[in-house]
C-alpha cells in the first residue's frame, strides 16, 4: 500500500541483471529478517530504560568539501525510531555532538551503527535526541553502507511515554500516529520537489 510507505520490492531482472541474484535476493531476505529481531531487540532495551525500511546506500568518490556546501550526504537526522547502519570499511560518517561539533564514527566490522530517530525523540519527549549526522566523502575511494530504519506499523499511536512527562516536563509534541509522522517527515523533506523539473 503505498499511501503507507509499503509495497512489493523491486529486485533486480534476470533479463537486465549480469548474474542469476536469487542468492543475492536470499541472502537480503535473511538481512532484513535479522534486522527486524535486532530492532524489535533493542527497542526492548529502550522500553527498559524508559514496520521497518531497508536501503542500500553507495557514496561516489566526489570529495566532500564542507565550507563550500559540498557533502557525499548532509546533514540530517532520521524520520523514524532506529537506524541499524552497516557500513564498509571506509569512513565518512559524522556525528553530530550536543556541543555542535563534528566527530568521525570509525566503520568497525561486525559491528552496526545505532542511530535513535526523530520518532523515539517524540516517544522520549526528547529524553533520547536523535541523532544528526553527515558523510563527508576524502575523495579516495566509493563507500557503501546499508541503513536499515526500524520503524512501528503504520497505525501506532506515537505519543509521549507517561514515564517521559509531567507537569513540569509536559509533553513538547503533538499526539500522532507512526505513518503520519513519516509521511509528514517526507512532505517536509521534499516540500520544494517539482516532479517538472
Amino acid at each position: 500500500n503505498p499511501a503507507k510507505l509499503s509495497g512489493p520490492n523491486v529486485w533486480p531482472d534476470k533479463e537486465v541483471a549480469l548474474k542469476d541474484c536469487s542468492k543475492w535476493k536470499f541472502i537480503m531476505k535473511n538481512y532484513f529478517t535479522e534486522c527486524s529481531a535486532l530492532g524489535f531487540m533493542l527497542t526492548q532495551y529502550l522500553a527498559l530504560a524508559l514496520g521497518p525500511a531497508l536501503r542500500l546506500l553507495h557514496y561516489s568518490r566526489e570529495k566532500s568539501a564542507p565550507e563550500e556546501g559540498i557533502f557525499a550526504c548532509g546533514a540530517h537526522s532520521d524520520y523514524g525510531m532506529l537506524t541499524l547502519l552497516l557500513t564498509d570499511d571506509n569512513p565518512g560518517l559524522e556525528i553530530k555532538t550536543l556541543d555542535g561539533q563534528w566527530v568521525p564514527v570509525a566503520p568497525r566490522r561486525g559491528a552496526f551503527i545505532v542511530n535513535l530517530g526523530d520518532m523515539l525523540e517524540r516517544w522520549s519527549n526528547g529524553l533520547f535526541l536523535s541523532t544528526v549526522h553527515r558523510v563527508i566523502s576524502t575523495g579516495a575511494a566509493e563507500r557503501y553502507s546499508i541503513p536499515f530504519f526500524y520503524e512501528p506499523s503504520f497505525d501506532t499511536v506515537v505519543e509521549c511515554l507517561e514515564s517521559c512527562c509531567d507537569e513540569n516536563n509536559p509533553p513538547k509534541y503533538p499526539k500522532t500516529t507512526s505513518g503520519k509522522h513519516l509521511l509528514d517527515k517526507y512532505m517536509q523533506t521534499h516540500a520544494e520537489f517539482s516532479p517538472d523539473e
